[in-house]
């Protein structure tokens, strides 16, 4: 491997520090309305840094003259111990790595050569009961890509029966297109990997990603129940956006999952549900970083991950014609979400609430960015759109020399 120096500059402390130019993007960014807090982690070569900038920000409805509007509430400031809603950053983070772990045992228990109906048996007879755990992985089932189990079951107010209608409407719901023919990002296969975790583990998949992931990394990272309401830390989280038929107060959600369906499923879902801070996102990134750079054969570091298996799901399509891998995507050339200069080799993963993670094996780096790009409304889109090519393009010239 070809030997090059990071470009990290020093902090105040002496230690490395986010480059200027990449948090004079960010400032930008959020005077521009692009959510109100963002934070920026990336590893180089053995370097690591982070950065936070913005504040929570709530929001609540007040009468005025016209009616109602919006009127800001303060928020706190946003610091490196603040957990952002990951929203599809679950996928690889929880339930990919949780799968990953299982496939990197001497003896698997399942494989991705599974149909879906040999672990869910409510799934037999369905359309998707007949998909593999392989096409679920990479997006190759034939599953629509969303469907709104939130407003289909929304009379149902007990958080178990709830879930339960959830996964019948899931599993029965016919499928677009012949399983493997084309990929098709899809949220409804990863909420169906999260249910065959819980049956393969005996647990909720939270309480699995607890053990498994979190506490052997020690992430500050979790899911948080909805069942749960206020309680705990949710102060600590950023908040989202006032989605209308779930915040009657006129509040913006905090600490409360932004993902209607996961929020079906009372914060727990395979597709979504994680909070975490930028650092801890980091931390799972470079895991996998030393894992897929692993010369040998040996499972590596807290997660035991194979590194064989996780250069397949990482570099493997489903079908051919697609960015999409098994778990992750590539960038899509030109104008990836990763910018024009990310390296050939970068695998990643986008959020909606404004999270990404992209990472380049053969530079030994990673960046990470988490937004709440969603506040007060996700309507506006432009604004993230800019953002992540263009703070991207910033940093990878100065991490890969």
């Amino acid at each position: 491997m070809s030997m090059r120096r990071t470009l990290l500059p020093r902090g105040v402390s002496g230690g490395p520090a986010v480059p200027a130019s990449a948090l004079g993007i960010v400032d930008r960014a959020l005077r521009d309305g692009v959510g109100s807090a963002v934070a920026v982690a990336v590893w180089a070569g053995g370097e690591r840094a982070s950065a936070a900038v913005g504040r929570t920000s709530r929001l609540r409805v007040v009468p005025h003259a016209a009616g109602q509007r919006l009127e800001a509430c303060p928020g706190t400031p946003t610091d490196l111990e603040a957990r952002f809603d990951l929203a599809s950053l679950t996928k690889p983070v929880a339930t990919l790595t949780l799968l990953a772990q299982e496939l990197s045992a001497p003896k698997p228990r399942l494989s991705l050569d599974d149909r879906l109906e040999r672990w869910l048996p409510d799934a037999r007879g369905t359309g998707l009961g007949q998909a593999t755990l392989g096409q679920l992985v990479s997006h190759t089932s034939g599953a629509p890509a969303w469907l709104d189990f939130w407003g289909a079951t929304a009379d149902i107010h007990d958080a178990v029966e709830r879930t339960k209608a959830v996964r019948k409407h899931l599993l029965h719901t016919p499928l677009e297109r012949q399983a493997g023919m084309a990929a098709v990002y899809s949220d409804l296969g990863y909420m169906s990997l999260g249910w065959v975790l819980e049956a393969l583990h005996g647990e909720p998949l939270d309480r699995r990603f607890l053990r498994s992931v979190a506490v052997p990394l020690e992430l500050d990272a979790a899911f948080r129940r909805v069942s749960v309401g206020a309680a705990g830390d949710g102060q600590a989280c950023v908040a989202t956006e006032v989605v209308v038929r779930r915040c009657p107060q006129g509040l913006a959600l905090q600490g409360e999952v932004h993902d209607d369906n996961c929020a079906a499923l009372d914060g727990v879902a395979g597709h979504a549900g994680l909070f975490a801070t930028a650092d801890a996102v980091l931390t799972w990134a470079h895991a996998w970083l030393r894992a897929v750079r692993s010369d040998g054969h040996r499972r590596v570091g807290p997660l035991g991950l194979a590194p064989e298996l996780v250069r397949f799901l990482v570099a493997t399509p489903g079908v051919a014609g697609t960015t999409w891998r098994h778990g992750f995507d590539t960038p899509t050339r030109p104008g990836s979400s990763a910018g024009d200069q990310v390296p050939p080799d970068a695998f990643g993963h986008l959020g909606f609430t404004g999270t990404s993670v992209w990472c380049s094996p053969g530079r030994d780096v990673a960046v990470v960015m988490l937004t709440n790009r969603v506040h007060p409304t996700s309507a506006a889109v432009e604004g993230i759109r800019r953002l992540r090519p263009t703070l991207h393009d910033t940093l990878w010239p100065l991490l890969v020399r």
